[in-house]
């Protein structure tokens, strides 16, 4: 009967509990079965000891429960680990209980995390438990609830290990048939850009993939939001298409599966948007790449950590953890890098994940629709923000002053360049600019003074010396 009442409970703590087989030694009987369960640092083991156990001496307890916890402490190395130790008795004797308060100081002192519990099998109660941490897993609680249930069970074999298949796989634990379409599809996508940029121009020539859409701040200043997405799908060398592909690949499987394709797509645009929105506040170089939206792909991961921390750490563990903090870290020390666009991503895929949940939850609960307002809000705020920051930069009036001339816009040009010299009148290209609208103008005087003050900025500016030359030639 008790070895029927053990198997019983393997079978719950595995289908409702989500504890699954630990094969840490050769398994002869029931009682060589070790559950575990991984949520985050956190590692639960559940054992079942031998009746005998309550009648042993001190030392015998100790070595018992010694003994296992360094044969899995072995294994785990630097985790933080809590044991629940479960004895089914029938018909318990008074003196069952020996020596446990003296087991309990021992355990305090030794730092070992032991939940002890006496299950009474004739009364279907627990009947004594002994902790030195807290039941956050409600083990205690879970046994006496079921316990309930067992006299009704009329299994008669009881497979664990089929029991635990087909709780991983209706759980989610393992992912069947993962259809990723939409990822296949931005991998195409990005594939298929790259070979026209390249065709048409190459995918290195800034001026070229700036022309296609890359992020440039002056542009989106001047009204070209559209860079915030395009940006995502233009890549800077093969390298780069390669590594980004790769990872998409790599993270957009899983994640396209979490969330179904619909919710994973606007996820990952989200994120990419929330790369481009920080990049053009905190940084002015031209930039492109999938990288903040796949950035946004791991945030991603973690919101599903938050809500299913036993599969997240089964199926991942901390890797994914350490793949985040080692690629900020990475970017943070290498300045060919748009570490801004990487942690906006990931802020942004994480915000996207949690404003439209998992596959099956709620599209349009209250908290995602307060977190989809937000969003819009961020995004919204944000972009003002950028504006008004980028029209404030030499460089936006230096891109106004450049666009009014290819319009023949003279008067425009000049106020753009002059403006520009008052922010920053340590470029040369400012007083190139002017010379040649004053030379337009028909005042020679002028222009050979904004060129000589080009000039003596950069001496080897090759444009203004030849410009120099020709007029004093003249």
């Amino acid at each position: 009967m008790i070895t029927r009442i053990i198997y019983l409970l393997m079978k719950y703590f595995i289908e409702k509990k989500e504890f699954f087989l630990y094969p840490y030694k050769e398994i002869q009987g029931v009682l060589d079965i070790s559950l575990h369960k991984q949520i985050w640092f956190s590692h639960f083991f559940i054992h079942f000891l031998h009746e005998d156990f309550l009648k042993g001496s001190l030392e015998y307890k100790k070595s018992i429960i010694y003994n296992e916890y360094h044969t899995i402490k072995q294994k785990n190395s630097f985790k933080k680990l809590f044991f629940y130790k479960l004895i089914v008795l029938e018909n318990p004797s008074n003196d069952a209980f020996h020596d446990l308060e003296a087991l309990y100081s021992w355990l305090e002192a030794e730092r070992i995390n032991v939940h002890l519990i006496i299950i009474d099998a004739s009364t279907n109660k627990v009947l004594s438990s002994l902790s030195n941490f807290k039941d956050e897993e409600g083990i205690e609680k879970f046994i006496q609830e079921n316990m309930l249930s067992i006299p009704e069970e009329t299994i008669e074999t009881i497979d664990l290990l089929e029991i635990e298949q087909l709780t991983k796989e209706k759980k989610g634990y393992s992912f069947k048939d993962k259809r990723s379409y939409i990822t296949h599809i931005l991998m195409g996508l990005n594939i298929i850009y790259f070979i026209y940029i390249s065709i048409t121009g190459g995918s290195t020539n800034i001026d070229h993939i700036i022309r296609l859409g890359a992020k440039y701040n002056p542009l989106i200043a001047s009204g070209e939001y559209y860079r915030l997405i395009t940006s995502m799908f233009i890549h800077i060398g093969i390298t780069h298409l390669l590594f980004n592909t790769y990872a998409l690949k790599s993270l957009g499987k899983d994640v396209e599966f979490m969330y179904g394709f619909f919710k994973f797509f606007i996820i990952y645009m989200i994120a990419g948007i929330f790369g481009s929105l920080s990049s053009f506040l905190f940084s002015s170089a031209v930039s492109a790449g999938a990288s903040g939206a796949i950035f946004g792909l791991m945030g991603a991961y973690l919101y599903f950590g938050m809500q299913k921390p036993s599969i997240f750490s089964a199926r991942y563990g901390l890797n994914m953890v350490s793949l985040i903090l080692i690629n900020i870290v990475f970017g943070l020390t290498n300045s060919n890098i748009d570490n801004f666009a990487h942690i906006g991503g990931l802020i942004g895929g994480f915000l996207a994940s949690y404003a439209l949940g998992l596959k099956k939850e709620k599209l349009f609960s209250f908290k995602k629709v307060i977190a989809q307002l937000l969003i819009i809000t961020i995004i919204g705020a944000s972009l003002m923000s950028g504006i008004s920051i980028q029209k404030k930069q030499w460089e936006y009036n230096f891109y106004m002053g450049v666009d009014s001339l290819k319009k023949d816009d003279l008067n425009n040009a000049k106020l753009q360049f002059q403006k520009g010299i008052e922010k920053n009148d340590q470029i040369p290209e400012f007083y190139f600019y002017l010379a040649y609208i004053s030379y337009e103008e028909g005042d020679q005087t002028t222009t050979i003074n904004y060129l000589e003050k080009a000039l003596s900025i950069n001496p080897n500016y090759s444009m203004a010396k030849k410009f120099l030359n020709d007029l004093q030639k003249k």
